[in-house]
């Protein structure tokens, strides 16, 4: 299997993206799988951050994709610039002059693996001792995390030949823009629309599922449990200020993932994972992008709260008797919109530039509106079942 071939370049754009991601990254204060499952959980400034983020890949689809012709430095060779899908990319291929590429395939995901291991058991044993891992086994965070681990290896590599050895998080969040306009005849990524990056990406792919269903899955775990709250920043801090940081970090964020070509997962996690230069160079960007964030975050949220702190209980409830009635309002609007969604794949698909298969949209779209209304359903369950137990 050819496991660049589907995979990213490398060039300036790599670092700089990647760099701008981790600023923005910590003043959304979430990345993006966090920034999924947290706004899940009814965390206020991660919804403020998908917003953001909604924004920011507007700015960047038309005046940054094309003020910097990122479409030419995406697909062509230039001086320290690899484009899109080239074996360049993939360390093992460069070392195949020396050796098997088979060997240096193995020798390089050693190295990948024993370094990430190295720096996470590093800042593990930092971490307070009801995190270090210790007791039983099947408690372990190291259990669960190396069985996910050695699933993750595997789909990376029997799904190398299909284009899915990678995952991504920023374009689906990206389209959610998309799905707004569209009803209102905005179809940002049509031919008839000015030259924007929109038009180089369907109006859905596999990691549109991946991206609805973290945001799902974290909203009907904390009604399982009977934590879902709308949860606002903590008490002590300059509340509007912390969501309108997390609206900027969400902009910042999008920006420079767009200009890398991925996030914290498709361009650290699966690039380290494809073994690639790019999630290399993006490992070097994101890193000292965050550390550069996190002293910006500091200092906006001190001054902020210096200027008012606000007091109070951070989380809102609506509950009805023993019913959790805020979880299952926000299950139904997610649902909703999910299956609104599905319904946009089928009708809108037809107008885009870059267009899904007839029957590949007809199936996601039915998916879409099925996942919708499962969600809505469980949630009802949930809660009723919660009640029950909770009022006998």
């Amino acid at each position: 299997v050819d496991a660049y071939k589907f995979f990213f370049g490398v060039g300036w754009w790599t670092f700089v993206g990647s760099f701008i991601f981790g600023f923005g990254m910590m003043l959304g204060q979430g990345c993006m799988v966090g920034m999924l499952w947290k706004s899940g959980q009814g965390y206020i400034v991660n919804w403020f951050e998908i917003i953001g983020m909604m924004v920011g890949t507007v700015i960047f689809a038309f005046s940054i994709f094309n003020g910097l012709n990122l479409g030419w430095w995406w697909s062509h060779y230039a001086t320290l610039n690899v484009p899109n899908g080239s074996p360049l990319d993939y360390i093992p291929y460069l070392l195949s002059r020396f050796m098997s590429i088979r060997v240096a395939a193995a020798l390089v995901g050693v190295l990948f693996f024993a370094g990430i291991m190295a720096a996470a058991l590093y800042f593990r044993r930092e971490r307070l001792k009801w995190e270090t891992g210790k007791g039983s086994p099947w408690t372990s965070p190291y259990f669960y995390g190396t069985l996910f681990g050695l699933f993750m290896v595997a789909s990376f590599v029997f799904m190398a030949g299909r284009g899915f050895n990678y995952l991504g998080v920023t374009t689906p969040v990206g389209l959610f823009t998309e799905y707004l306009t569209a009803p209102f005849r905005g179809f940002i990524g049509s031919t008839n629309a000015a030259v924007n990056w929109y038009q180089t990406v369907p109006i859905a792919n596999a990691f549109t599922f991946f991206v609805l269903m973290v945001m799902a899955g974290a909203l009907l775990s904390a009604q399982a449990r009977g934590t879902f709250a709308i949860r606002l920043p903590a008490p002590g801090t300059n509340r509007v200020a912390e969501v309108l940081i997390a609206f900027l970090g969400g902009i910042i964020l999008a920006i420079g993932a767009r200009i890398a070509q991925g996030c914290s997962v498709g361009g650290f996690w699966s690039g380290l994972a494809a073994l690639s230069l790019y999630g290399l160079v993006y490992t070097v960007g994101i890193v000292t992008g965050s550390i550069a964030g996190y002293y910006a975050y500091v200092a906006l949220s001190s001054w902020a709260a210096s200027r008012g702190a606000s007091t109070g209980s951070p989380v809102i409830r609506l509950m009805v008797g023993n019913f959790d009635a805020g979880g299952l309002v926000t299950s139904v609007v997610l649902g909703l919109a999910i299956a609104s969604i599905g319904v946009e794949v089928m009708a809108y698909n037809g107008y885009l530039k870059t267009k899904l298969a007839p029957a590949v949209a007809w199936q996601w779209s039915l998916v879409l509106v099925a996942l919708g209304l499962f969600i809505i359903a469980a949630s009802l369950v949930i809660n009723l079942v919660r009640a029950r137990g909770s009022s006998a």
